[in-house]
């Protein structure tokens, strides 16, 4: 009797210590779940918008005493990318035949299809790729047209990353270009980065200038400030000048005044990326 009285005790004890833990635990708050992607977790996408105070393409002056705005969308996927980019000029004038003509356009719509993957054992990082440029705000003039091929090779240095680009003209006539860069990334202030840099290239135009010589050279640096998990803003200057005596003499023949071959511009740039 006195054994049944004590296994009797111990399965009460049992069962109350079952219920109130199980009180317990129904009392704390489940684990948040953490918040569902906006999107498929292989693909990405980034929005960004550029606000500088010149438009320079391959050292060549493309914009003068205007704010010229790029926004670009870049949609990837696996390696995969997609992107649109535009040019919006807000004192449109490009000679000739508009020198006289002062007017907010939609002017350039570049569209780029790519292929990124890394060799790992090499350390290198590549991509393959083509470009559409339209230079007439939209797609009805074939003559403002352009294509063009390109491979970009870069290598994973700790100091420095070199990178060349080589992009080859398939469309209009016999023309190549070709650049090497160098850049680095330093810390400053907690996430911020400083990023400085440096390009040279050659050019090898056969079918508009005839000229096969060092073009450009570009310097610069900008300063990434994240706002945010998704958002940065990004400072940026920028020094453009010619390698060679040809180049010097085709950048200033294409200029707004015939005489300036050498630029200083930069702006900001806003990005969002998912």
């Amino acid at each position: 009797m006195r054994r049944l009285f004590r296994l009797s005790a111990v399965l009460l004890v049992f069962f109350v210590a079952m219920g109130m833990g199980s009180l317990c635990s129904a009392e704390e708050p489940a684990p948040e779940k953490a918040p569902p992607r906006v999107i498929p977790e292989d693909l990405t996408a980034d929005l960004n918008t550029t606000f500088y105070s010149k438009y320079i393409w391959r050292g060549l002056e493309l914009s003068k005493d205007s704010l010229v705005i790029f926004p670009s969308l870049t949609i990837g996927y696996k390696g995969f990318a997609f992107n649109i980019w535009t040019d919006m000029d807000t004192r449109y004038g490009n000679p000739p035949p508009d020198q006289d003509k002062k007017d907010f356009k939609l002017w350039e719509t570049d569209l780029t299809l790519s292929y990124s993957n890394k060799i790992k054992p090499l350390k290198l990082d590549y991509t393959v790729g083509w470009i559409y440029y339209h230079t007439d705000g939209f797609f009805g003039d074939t003559s403002a047209q352009n294509q063009e091929l390109f491979v970009t090779l870069a290598y994973d240095w700790p100091l420095l990353k070199p990178t060349l680009s080589v992009y080859q003209e398939i469309e209009t006539g016999q023309a190549w270009y070709a650049s090497l860069a160098l850049s680095h990334s330093f810390a400053v202030y907690k996430d911020w980065s400083l990023d400085v840099g440096g390009l040279v290239s050659y050019q090898s135009n056969h079918s508009t200038d005839n000229i096969s010589a060092f073009h450009d050279g570009n310097i610069w640096a900008s300063l990434t400030i994240p706002l945010s998990k998704f958002w940065s803003i990004t400072p940026k200057a920028q020094y453009s000048f010619p390698l060679s005596s040809d180049a010097n003499d085709q950048i200033k023949a294409s200029s707004f005044n015939g005489r300036d071959s050498k630029w200083v511009y930069g702006g900001i740039i806003f990005d969002l990326k998912f």
